[in-house]
C-alpha cells in the first residue's frame, strides 16, 4: 500500500521550510578547487580484494545485500548508463551506490569520501542526490503494510515469553540529530537540548518497517507528530476495524486499534500492572528496530546537513536499506547499538494527556482480563 508507506512530509507551521545551502558542501567545493591528494584504485583494487566481512564492517551491508541493491537501482532512469560519447567515463552503477552507502553507514566527512573515492565533491553531491532519490523511489515497494496480518499478528504473540494476541505492529518515534536548520531552528530544538527532526515508524516482529513518517520538528512530542501522520487516518483500517493493533507507549492516545498502557499514577491494581509488562515486552521490538537501523547508518546519529528535504530523503532511505538487508537475513547483532536507545529516552516526557477512546478503553479493559488470564 503505497499511501500508508510513502514518506509524510510534516505540516505543522515550523514545517514551510525553503531550500537551503549545504554550508560544509558549499566548504568543501571551494576546497575542491585546490587540488588534495586522493586514493588511487580503492575502488577498482581495494574493494574487491575485501573479506566478506570486512566489507560489511565497511559498508554496513553484506556483499549479498549490495549486489541486490544494485540489481533493484540498475533499473532506474536516473542511474541508467547514458551511452558514451567520448570524454571522461561515465562513473559505474556500483560506484555510485558505494560511494552513498559510505556515506550512510559513517561520520566520514564529504571530503574524506571523496578522496577514497578518487572524485570532487560536486560529483560526490550529485550522485548522492541521484541514488538517495532512486532508493526513495522503491519505497512502496519495501516498505508496506502486511497483507496477511494473522500470520503477523501468530509471529508477534509467539515472540517472547508473554501471549498478546492480535499485535500486527509496534509504533514509536525517534529522534535524528541534524545541524541547526537556516529556517525555524527553534522548532527543531527538543527538549534534551540538540537539534533534530523525528522519525515515526511502525515495525513488525522482524524489525522491519512497515509505515514510516518522517519530518515532523524534533520539538514536537509524539503525539502531535502522530496527528499530523497518514498513519492517524487510516489506521483503523488498515487495522481492519479493530480487529488487530498496534502498540504504542503512553505518548499516544489509546484507540481500538492502537492499545497503549494505563498510566501508572501509583494506584494500578495487579492486573493493570501485570499488563503494561505483557505490553512492554512485545513493544520493545520497536526500539531494537530503531537501535539496528542507527547502528548501521552512522549517518543517522547526527546528519550535517541544514536541507530539511535532503535530510528526510536520507532517512528515508536508511528505512528502505534497512528493510532490504533484513530480507536478505543478514546477520544484525553487530549493528543493533545499545547506546542509541539513551537518545530517544524520555524525549516524550511531560507530553500532554491524550483523550482515550471510549472503544479503545473498552477493549484495553478486555484485553486486560484475557491477557492476565492466559499468561497466569
Amino acid at each position: 500500500m503505497a499511501d500508508c508507506s510513502a514518506i509524510c512530509v510534516a505540516t505543522c507551521v515550523a514545517m514551510e521550510l525553503m531550500e537551503s545551502s549545504d554550508d560544509e558542501s558549499n566548504f568543501l567545493l571551494e576546497s575542491d578547487r585546490k587540488g588534495r591528494h586522493k586514493t588511487q584504485d580503492f575502488f577498482e583494487w581495494t574493494v574487491p580484494r575485501y573479506f566478506p566481512d570486512m566489507f560489511k564492517k565497511f559498508f554496513r551491508i553484506s556483499p549479498q545485500s549490495f549486489e541486490l541493491v544494485c540489481q533493484l537501482l540498475g533499473a532506474n532512469e536516473q542511474l541508467a548508463k547514458r551511452t558514451y560519447r567520448g570524454g571522461r567515463q561515465e562513473i559505474p552503477l556500483e560506484k555510485k551506490v558505494m560511494i552513498v552507502l559510505r556515506y550512510l553507514a559513517s561520520q566520514e566527512t564529504i571530503l574524506g569520501i571523496s578522496d577514497r573515492f578518487n572524485i570532487t565533491v560536486s560529483t560526490f553531491t550529485k550522485y548522492r542526490e541521484k541514488v538517495v532519490n532512486a532508493i526513495n523511489d522503491l519505497l512502496p515497494r519495501f516498505v508496506q503494510w502486511p497483507e496477511e496480518l494473522d500470520s503477523v499478528a501468530i509471529k508477534f504473540n509467539e515472540m517472547g515469553t508473554y501471549e498478546f494476541q492480535n499485535i500486527i505492529g509496534a509504533i514509536d518515534g525517534s529522534h535524528i540529530p541534524i545541524e541547526q536548520p537556516l529556517e525555524c531552528p527553534n522548532s527543531y530544538y527538543n527538549r534534551k537540548k540538540f537539534h533534530s527532526v523525528i522519525l515515526q515508524a511502525v515495525c513488525k516482529d522482524d524489525l522491519s518497517f512497515v509505515n514510516i513518517c518522517v519530518g515532523m520538528p524534533g520539538r514536537c512530542h509524539d503525539a502531535k507528530a502522530f496527528k499530523h501522520s497518514h498513519l492517524s487516518e487510516i489506521g483503523d483500517e488498515l487495522c481492519r476495524q479493530g480487529q488487530y493493533h498496534i502498540l504504542g507507549d503512553a505518548a499516544y492516545a489509546l484507540m481500538r486499534w492502537l492499545i497503549t498502557p494505563f498510566r501508572d499514577n501509583g494506584n494500578l491494581t495487579r492486573e493493570q500492572y501485570n499488563f503494561n509488562k505483557f505490553l512492554s515486552s512485545k513493544r520493545q521490538v520497536i526500539e531494537r528496530a530503531f537501535a539496528l537501523l542507527k547502528g548501521r547508518f552512522r549517518r543517522l546519529k547526527y546528519v550535517s546537513i541544514r536541507d530539511i528535504k535532503c535530510i528526510c530523503k536520507i532517512i528515508s532511505a536508511c528505512c528502505v536499506l534497512h528493510n532490504i538487508c533484513l530480507q536478505s537475513d543478514e546477520d544484525i547483532a553487530e549493528f543493533i547499538d545499545a547506546e542509541i536507545d539513551e537518545l530517544d529516552a524520555n524525549l516524550g516526557e511531560n507530553f500532554p494527556v491524550n483523550a482515550d477512546n471510549g472503544e479503545g478503553i473498552l477493549k484495553r479493559n478486555n484485553l486486560t482480563i484475557e491477557l492476565n488470564r492466559v499468561n497466569s
